[in-house]
């Protein structure tokens, strides 16, 4: 089997467990999944992805709780927990073992540790919400739509969200050249990661153009659904701002929970000579 093949079977499990992220998922379930026995299959995911089938699925859950933890104030620990497919009391005890505090201390963010990288956006966020307006200045740039059934193929990024630039660059090269006589291509990308939360070296991006229909593995099927999309038109360095505006200022305080789903970024215009770009940052939503 060659190497992109591999590749292809990893993406799917990374896929399976994102789905299922709410499962007592096994290494076993994973490599039966895709056709292979769990200790061949936790050898080649670990030395492609850079950690055991079994570190993945945990890391994913908890950071995916603390995630959770900063947006959906509403729901409680023992909610969260289960969410993730933990009791509460093992949740509070691995949680802890993770983050080095308790769930409720993260939910007040007391001694979170803030990244070097990312401190500009925390500040920006600070700063905004002293203002008594900030829910409806963000507010104000978000439109809730029922976006339609999309089909998208796409290629794997796994790293720096800072460092999509060269992978951006060729994705973009190599569907040009696999669809060329489809104008107006729809490029979109998909965010798997909070890099305030997760290790920022180990990111998931998926990078995306529109198709009409399935081409292979390496495809998504996106149900028509209902999404908060916040219009950005600014200079794609300040992308991680706008989207904890959302996160940060606009979904605790609003109706709406955030869907068991990644964000969409749906580009609706290419870079210009300001380095600026128009995109839809399309997040899943749901009532309550």
């Amino acid at each position: 089997m060659k190497q992109n093949e591999y590749m292809m079977r990893i993406n799917q499990a990374i896929n399976y467990i994102h789905e299922h992220i709410d499962k007592n998922l096994t290494v076993e379930d994973i490599a039966q999944r895709c056709c292979f026995s769990k200790y061949y299959f936790n050898r080649i995911f670990k030395s492609m992805v850079g950690e055991s089938i079994y570190s993945f699925v945990k890391r994913l859950k908890l950071e995916n709780a603390a995630f959770k933890l900063r947006t959906s104030h509403r729901k409680t620990l023992t909610e969260i927990g289960f969410e993730i497919g933990y009791s509460p009391s093992n949740f509070a005890t691995v949680f802890k073992e993770y983050f080095g505090m308790s769930p409720s201390d993260y939910r007040r963010y007391n001694n979170v540790p803030i990244k070097d990288s990312y401190k500009e956006i925390i500040e920006h966020i600070a700063s905004f919400k002293k203002q008594e307006d900030f829910f409806q200045r963000v507010q104000s740039k978000i439109t809730i739509k029922k976006l339609p059934e999309m089909i998208l193929e796409y290629q794997r990024f796994i790293g720096n969200y800072y460092d999509m630039s060269t992978a951006w660059e060729s994705f973009c090269r190599e569907m040009e050249k696999k669809y060329p006589l489809e104008e107006n291509k729809i490029y979109c990308g998909i965010s798997y990661d909070d890099p305030l939360i997760a290790d920022e070296n180990k990111c998931i991006y998926d990078m995306c153009v529109k198709v009409n229909k399935v081409t292979g593995i390496n495809t998504h099927r996106i149900p028509a659904t209902t999404y908060a999309c916040y219009y950005y038109n600014d200079s794609i360095e300040n992308l991680g701002k706008a989207y904890n505006e959302i996160f940060a200022l606009w979904l605790p305080y609003s109706k709406y929970s955030i869907d068991n789903r990644p964000p969409i970024e749906i580009y609706l215009s290419p870079q210009d000579e300001e380095n600026k770009m128009k995109i839809d940052l399309s997040i899943p939503i749901i009532e309550g």
